[in-house]
């Protein structure tokens, strides 16, 4: 499982920032990967790192603004070019509007995909996704149009199987493994174990939350809270424009600040950064950031392992 930034730039690219999108490697517990965000170029971002575009299933869009959804209809249609003959549909979530947006920029560059797009499309808070795995929460922002950000949390898993201690037992390896698993009692030659006796401690699920484009608002505190991964937006790296970030309805770094203070997060990822920062400045800022939690000031094409 990890994640790779492919555009960390707010507003429009820069020489070293393209406009934002995130993909999350979920090929181990998914077979798929997903994509938050697809700003302008995305697809051009992808020739140039590992990442197979037919291999994204999923699309969670946080709002409509250009720099968040205007590499969409190109990546649809590359994606289309590049399947082979067996399809592979894909899903689109978002704020309603988007798959408006979409259908019609299909029409108008008379686009016809070779595959099915299913839209899911919402106006409040909501469990988006919901399996054994994991749930998906959609939230709201508050921004100058309507946004989201999103939450992935993963369920706790069952942990190991203890093989010595089975084997002494003369139960061999084999799918009866799975039943012990699976099952909370198992019967073996007549007589009935409690399955945990021979599994180690259960594995704690992530939660990896994303914060698209938002001012800072004290609800968001509670949304973010515990998370293991937070990736956020912190538009205004500078102290000195915490008041442009209000004005503009974004994050600067003081709101950042707030935001992961006493909030047990692990692991801080910054991302939708103002052209108007050079590295100089950036550096600055990471030396003065909370030491609570890792901090990370994104880059574009950078990857990390969760």
């Amino acid at each position: 499982m990890n994640f790779q930034f492919l555009g960390t730039g707010a507003g429009l690219p820069s020489k070293f920032r393209n406009t934002q999108s995130i993909v999350f490697n979920f090929m181990q517990e998914f077979h798929e990967c997903w994509m938050f965000d697809c700003g302008e170029a995305t697809q051009h971002r992808i020739l140039e790192t590992t990442i197979k575009p037919t291999k994204i299933k999923k699309i969670f869009i946080s709002h409509l603004h250009g720099d968040h959804v205007l590499g969409l209809i190109g990546f649809l249609s590359s994606r289309s070019f590049l399947l082979d003959k067996k399809s592979a549909d894909l899903e689109i979530y978002g704020p309603v509007g988007i798959k408006e947006y979409i259908l019609m920029n299909l029409k108008f560059t008379y686009c016809s995909l070779s595959y099915n797009i299913k839209f899911i499309e919402f106006s409040s808070e909501q469990c988006i996704i919901d399996n054994k795995t994991l749930s998906v929460y959609a939230y709201p922002l508050r921004h100058n149009i309507e946004c989201y950000g999103y939450k992935m949390v993963f369920k706790d898993q069952k942990g190991s199987l203890n093989v010595e201690r089975l084997k002494l037992l003369g139960i061999a390896p084999g799918p009866f493994y799975r039943v012990i698993k699976e099952a909370d009692t198992f019967e073996f030659n007549g007589k009935t174990y409690n399955s945990t006796d021979f599994l180690s401690e259960d594995k704690k699920g992530k939660v990896i939350t994303v914060i698209a484009d938002t001012r800072y608002f004290i609800e968001l505190k509670d949304f973010v809270k515990g998370s293991d991964i937070l990736i956020t937006e912190c538009t205004y790296l500078d102290k000195k424009d915490h008041n442009l970030a209000k004005k503009n309805a974004h994050l600067s770094i003081i709101d950042v600040e707030n935001l992961v203070k006493n909030n047990n997060i692990k692991n801080l990822y910054l991302t939708h950064i103002s052209a108007r920062y050079d590295k100089i400045i950036e550096n600055e800022v990471k030396s003065q950031l909370l030491k609570e939690c890792n901090t990370y000031i994104a880059k574009d094409f950078a990857e990390y392992k969760i």
